[in-house]
């Protein structure tokens, strides 16, 4: 690289010199950063077009990102001729306290890679960390943003996201859901016998009840719908039907289910029943007689 000269002039001082390859520098960095970023769209449009979408675009865009600018900023070395490793062994102490300071930022960096490369949270993905529950938004090196349920966006550091027990809701093509369903007590033992039948039936004919394989590529692995005796309840006798359901129906199909076997019940005359308290005189109250206050 040229070196500025000690002619006249102020297009020839080192100030110039320095100031032009200084805004070249910062230049360089901002084309780096939307470079990245453009590069990640066309990726994620070329995968669409091929039927294929990423499964964690606005990550990959990070990525591409931060390779990008690390080019950048090895270019801008080479051409400021700057030696780092002078610099990094005369740090001594300077370097010792710089460490601490950046030691949590450090720390949520080095566990967004990890989080990052063994796929713990990718986007899309329904999670709970640490009780707090939505669907992932975007993994970054620092942080985990997550969209929750009711429309708030949380910025978890990827320290606790690596640290803590992740639930994924989804881990799946579908997952199972349980709902109680009591009758009363007054029902015959020959209706009472027919329940399990009539819920099993109840799933059976319900279509947004998943009925297909448990994994994807494994179409022997059928998934199981089934019926449970769950005791004598305090106001009805209980039974639970499992099923599972596809991530798109979650909400639908327990409507659908419970309008389903209201109806079944309804023509087979099974009532659905409610809380009830049965209050037992000692015999010394008669109808009639009035309580003192």
């Amino acid at each position: 690289m040229a070196t500025p000269t000690a002619s006249t002039g102020f297009e020839n001082t080192a100030f110039f010199y320095y100031f032009i390859r200084t805004i070249i520098a910062v230049a360089l960095i901002i084309i780096a950063y939307y470079f990245g970023d453009y590069i990640g769209k066309v990726v994620n449009r070329a995968a669409r077009i091929t039927g294929k979408n990423l499964r964690a675009p606005n990550t990959t865009r990070t990525i591409l990102k931060t390779i990008f600018i690390f080019i950048a900023i090895m270019i801008i070395i080479a051409e400021f001729n700057i030696n780092i490793w002078p610099l990094l062994t005369s740090l001594g102490i300077a370097g010792v306290i710089l460490g601490l300071a950046l030691q949590t930022p450090l720390s949520n960096f080095f566990s967004g890679l990890m989080v990052i490369i063994t796929d713990a949270v990718n986007e899309g993905d329904a999670v709970d960390i640490n009780g707090m529950s939505g669907t992932v938004r975007e993994v970054k090196f620092n942080h985990t943003i997550i969209d929750t349920w009711d429309g708030k966006r949380i910025h978890i550091p990827n320290s606790a996201v690596w640290s803590s027990n992740v639930t994924k809701y989804w881990p799946g093509l579908s997952r199972r859901l349980d709902m109680s369903v009591g009758v009363p007590y007054s029902l015959s033992p020959e209706k009472m016998k027919i329940i399990p039948d009539l819920l099993k039936k109840v799933m059976d004919e319900e279509p947004l009840v998943y009925k297909g394989p448990f994994i994807e590529d494994d179409p022997s692995s059928v998934v199981s719908n089934y019926v449970t005796f769950d005791g004598f309840g305090s106001s009805s006798v209980n039974f639970s039907i499992h099923f599972w359901v596809l991530r798109k129906d979650y909400f639908d199909v327990q409507i659908a289910l419970g309008m389903d076997i209201f109806r079944e019940f309804t023509k087979n005359g099974i009532s659905i029943p409610y809380n009830q308290l049965n209050v037992h005189l000692d015999g010394k109250i008669k109808v009639g007689d009035k309580l003192n206050d």
